[in-house]
């Protein structure tokens, strides 16, 4: 398999200050790290490297291009070079996603030095929020006297100079760039990184659209930065489109000569600009990702660096009421994929599924369109002498046929998909007064049913086989919620861990067939896909003992990211399963979903 790029950045830290263990609670090691401390890079420190050797003793990443420092360049403080990544699929690399499970920073216990290279912190820090306006640190380490960073290649980005330059740049846009970099502006600063920002050479734009950085850069750093200085920015890639919005050419001069000089007022202006021309934006205040009062550093486990405060309070982070823009999206992939296995302890499977995908495109030269609609059941039987595979049969099929006589264009609502459900348990429930089953014979299944039409979806499910969905900037979410006794008892008030104390914790408190519709209630999730995602539907056979939680890194993010084919990844996952739990049935149906904003539904001015 052929190596990824990537951009090795070499940075000579030698003079930084040394980070203690996490029991200094140094609070001046970020200010330290955050001046401008970082010495030039030697001649004689990197050598001459041709192209084709190994950067770093772990052999993994060769060179592309030659490294051949001499006294002119003296004055460098960064080396950037293009690397390939010759083991592109080993996700345990990934420093985003091992943050959650390890801690970032290896003490030696001898010297307590860290061993992590102090400036790939920003990139961790605001990877979860700002993926993919900040590019993903694939890994970073220390060698003898200099730092080494692999940041995502980006070189084959335009430069977003060259895309507002073009005629064809539609003017909301124009609006949603400059909301991206204040967005970006108002991070930075806690990193005294909004240099990264006014290096024209240093933006670019990716496919969808969207404001990127190539890196962040490392220096040289101030803290006198202003808004005035992007707001010179702007007005030079306004000048450089004849068609750009004369209320942004009014705006950024108004941030040029000081007159907005507040972030929050700034957002207002540019949310008020979009509304006025009524571009067909969805602007509406929004939760932030990050919460109001987290601190972003400490969330990262950094050892000594506990005591700073990096809270949205002293960055500028999105608060609740801050104005968000979000642009209308299209769907432009879709893949899906299903697998069941009896796993290792059981002698038949109860479990059933059921994958229907219908996929409309639509091209011409200018446009191209892609519509779905597709339904995805899964059901985790259970009951006496083969009652839960009949079960859970039952309520495939009566589902099934019902999606097909009824679901018409739009998605069903929670009416409509109540009624189904209904029609389901009542086959089941009618199967067990006839065949007079009682007790644990009364045969019954859960339910997980996910239905997509366009860039939305809705989710029902009843029992404890789960929805979880999977994105680059969120990561994983489990979107569903089981109907069992120690959830019912959280939602009553009990602590966690009393509630899950109970013996009968685990106990179903819903499921389709025992009892009649008057029982049922089933749970709903409305979704709007607004970036690449992942939904998982599973049974507990896979789910249990946070089995995904733990390798989401290796087994889920692959195949979003396309390292991993999507009937790769379900027999994977089906594979994991039964390697560490395997105790039960286990059926996985995977649904890839790639978007991008789509600019054909914003209006002409």
């Amino acid at each position: 398999m052929p190596g990824k790029p990537s951009i090795a950045l070499a940075v000579d830290e030698t003079t930084g200050p040394e980070m203690e263990p996490s029991t200094s609670g140094n609070p001046e090691i970020w200010q330290q790290v955050a001046s401008d401390n970082i010495d030039p890079i030697a001649a004689e420190v990197v050598g001459t490297r041709a192209a084709g050797d190994w950067l770093g003793s772990q052999q993994r990443y060769r060179l592309i291009e030659p490294i051949a420092l001499n006294a002119d360049s003296q004055n460098q403080k960064v080396v950037e070079v293009q690397v390939t990544d010759t083991k592109p699929n080993d996700m345990a690399s990934s420093l985003v996603e091992q943050r959650h499970r390890f801690s970032l920073v290896e003490i030696d216990q001898a010297d307590g030095k860290s061993h992590f290279p102090l400036m790939a912190y920003p990139y961790l820090a605001l990877h979860s929020r700002f993926f993919p306006s900040i590019p993903e640190l694939q890994n970073a380490w220390i060698e003898a006297d200099y730092s080494v960073l692999i940041v995502e290649d980006r070189r084959h980005l335009p430069d977003l100079l060259t895309i507002w330059q073009q005629a064809t740049l539609d003017p909301l846009q124009q609006v949603h760039s400059f909301y991206v970099m204040v967005e970006l502006w108002d991070a930075m600063a806690a990193f005294k990184g909004q240099g990264s920002l006014l290096n024209i050479s240093n933006l670019c734009m990716d496919e969808d659209q969207i404001v990127c950085l190539r890196c962040i850069e490392m220096g040289p750093y101030r803290n006198d930065y202003r808004l005035a200085d992007m707001g010179l920015l702007w007005q030079s890639l306004l000048q450089s489109n004849s068609q750009s919005l004369s209320d942004l050419i009014g705006l950024a001069t108004q941030v040029t000569e000081g007159q907005i000089d507040v972030i929050d007022s700034l957002k207002e202006a540019l949310v008020a600009i979009a509304d006025r021309y009524q571009l067909g934006t969805d602007i509406a205040p929004a939760v932030s990702e990050t919460p109001a009062e987290s601190n972003v550093l400490a969330d990262l486990d950094i050892p000594g660096l506990e005591g700073i405060d990096i809270s949205s309070e002293d960055t500028g982070m999105d608060s609740i009421d801050s104005p968000t823009m979000v642009l209308p999206m299209k769907l432009t992939g879709l893949e899906d994929a299903g697998q069941s296995h009896v796993g290792q302890q059981r002698d038949h499977n109860e479990d059933n599924y059921f994958i229907q995908s219908a996929l409309s495109r639509q091209e011409t030269l200018s446009t191209q369109t892609l519509d779905a609609k597709c339904a995805y059941i899964l059901c985790d039987g259970m009951g006496g002498h083969s009652g839960g595979e009949v079960a859970s049969q039952l309520a495939v099929d009566t589902l099934r046929e019902y999606l097909d006589d009824h679901w018409d264009a739009e998605l069903p609502d929670e009416k409509e998909l109540r009624h189904s459900i209904g029609l389901a348990n009542q086959v089941i429930y009618e199967k067990n007064q006839i065949e007079e089953r009682t007790g644990s014979a009364r045969m019954g299944t859960t339910l997980v049913m996910l239905l997509v039409k366009g860039t939305t979806a809705v989710a029902a499910h009843v029992g404890d086989s789960r929805l979880y969905r999977y994105t680059k900037r969120l990561g994983l979410q489990q979107i569903t919620v089981d109907h069992e006794v120690g959830q019912r008892e959280i939602k009553r008030g009990v602590e966690p861990a009393i509630a899950y104390a109970r013996p009968d914790a685990y106990q179903l408190t819903q499921a389709l067939g025992p009892c009649g519709e008057e029982a049922l209630e089933p749970s709903f999730n409305y979704l709007n896909l607004t970036e690449d995602t992942l939904l998982l539907l599973c049974s507990d056979g896979l789910s249990d003992d946070r089995l995904l939680e733990t390798h989401c890194s290796t087994h889920i993010e692959p195949i979003l990211r396309g390292h991993k084919g999507i009937e790769e990844g379900v027999a994977d996952l089906i594979e994991l399963a039964n390697e560490q739990n395997g105790h039960d049935n286990i059926t996985a149906l995977v649904v890839k979903l790639k978007v991008k904003p789509d600019l054909s539904k914003l209006q002409s001015v």
